[in-house]
């Protein structure tokens, strides 16, 4: 028997298309529309709820869950691509609050805090879009790239925060100098072996001669005992392609003093939909 609330039920309230058009998602994770528009629904009760629980919002939980409540085409969120989440999450607001957001800045003449509308269709046109077909060539060598995945960027996220804290905790520690320094020298060591990671991370294959290299552990070898030159040429070429993918900062006038200035747009799921009800 059908349910008779069924045509109360949410419908799509938008459709987006997503920069990276479906690639990079790995079989399974993902169903593309024949015009390549997924639609966007608007988030539920339980997803409201979702987003304002600490752990699931600092594991990357309430994140995932949502997505695949508002974004059903999106089968495997964890494997989304890092250049979808900004617009997958504007995306979400929208259909859930409407295009319009209220945000706060600080002027940098006056220090009034103002208050603005954003349209967010206009965020939405300003995530870039980075070319991650483009590769670096270096000698006989031939990088190829993709993006990170969610789950990847996540778990980076989550490990540089612990290590930054522990680097931070350690001075007002009750321990001995020497274990001190030991503890940040090993901070600072996964530091730096988590942007090698990353780096790995990012690299879908390497060219060198006639071999066309794609074993993961192949290329963390790579990375880790390539020279400087290649070292430095992939990530200044990384660097680029995040720098694509950052919102735009937004132009706007001060309403205390009229002075004109850009302040930055970020997306922290904390806050950005908390702020929408």
């Amino acid at each position: 028997m059908s349910n008779p609330l069924e045509r109360y039920f949410r419908q799509p309230a938008i459709y987006i298309k997503l920069p990276s058009d479906g690639q990079y998602y790995p079989e399974g994770a993902i169903s593309v529309p024949v015009n390549r528009e997924f639609p966007v629904y608007p988030m539920t009760a339980m997803d409201e709820i979702t987003l304002r629980t600490a752990d699931a919002l600092f594991n990357g939980n309430a994140v995932i869950n949502v997505v695949r409540s508002c974004l059903p085409n999106i089968l495997e969120p964890w494997h989304m691509p890092g250049i979808d989440i900004d617009t997958v999450l504007v995306a979400i607001r929208i259909a859930s609050y409407g295009h319009d957001m209220d945000i706060e800045s600080k002027c940098p003449q006056c220090e009034e805090v103002g208050s603005f509308t954003v349209d967010l269709r206009q965020i939405l046109e300003r995530i870039g879009r980075p070319d991650f077909g483009k590769t670096v060539s270096i000698g006989d060598l031939e990088i190829f790239f993709k993006p990170i995945s969610y789950k990847q960027q996540n778990q980076n996220s989550i490990a540089q925060f612990e290590d930054q804290k522990l680097i931070e905790s350690v001075p007002d520690s009750d321990i001995s100098e020497e274990d001190k320094l030991r503890l940040i020298n090993e901070a600072f060591v996964k530091l730096g072996q988590l942007s090698i990671s990353t780096m790995a991370d990012s690299i879908s294959a390497i060219k060198a001669d006639d071999d066309l290299v794609t074993e993961r552990s192949f290329i963390d070898s790579f990375v880790q005992n390539c020279d400087r030159k290649i070292y430095t040429s992939i990530r200044d070429h990384l660097s680029d392609l995040r720098s694509q993918m950052t919102i735009k900062p937004l132009a706007i006038a001060c309403n205390s003093c009229q002075h004109q200035y850009e302040t930055p747009f970020t997306l922290d799921a904390s806050h950005f939909f908390v702020s929408g009800s």
